[in-house]
């Protein structure tokens, strides 16, 4: 959305960074079900980029364009910069745990 980053009061976490993602991000927050974590080419001045699950990357892919019902699908809300790490840890885990490689 903007090139600067810009911040946003969170009830949980105070000031922080004002982060976009899509409404199924959010509620798997909510829920704790993983729907996969996808992200816009990183800029180094914007560590947390806009992001979406799989779901809309999918039909993003279908449709070819980030407009019209995927955008209406994606419905785009806001996190701050600490429940965007959190749904990104909880939807796109970097490491697994040693008792998963069994």
């Amino acid at each position: 959305m903007a090139d600067e980053i810009e911040y946003i009061e969170c009830c949980e976490h105070g000031r922080q960074q004002q982060t976009f993602v899509c409404q199924h991000t959010v509620e798997s927050l909510k829920d704790g079900n993983p729907r996969g974590f996808w992200w816009s080419v990183e800029q180094p001045e914007n560590p947390r980029p806009d992001a979406w699950c799989s779901e809309c990357e999918d039909l993003v892919n279908k449709t070819g364009e980030w407009e019209g019902e995927a955008e209406e699908f994606a419905n785009i809300k806001i996190l701050c910069g600490v429940c965007y790490d959190n749904a990104k840890l909880l939807n796109f885990p970097n490491k697994k745990p040693w008792w998963r490689f069994w």
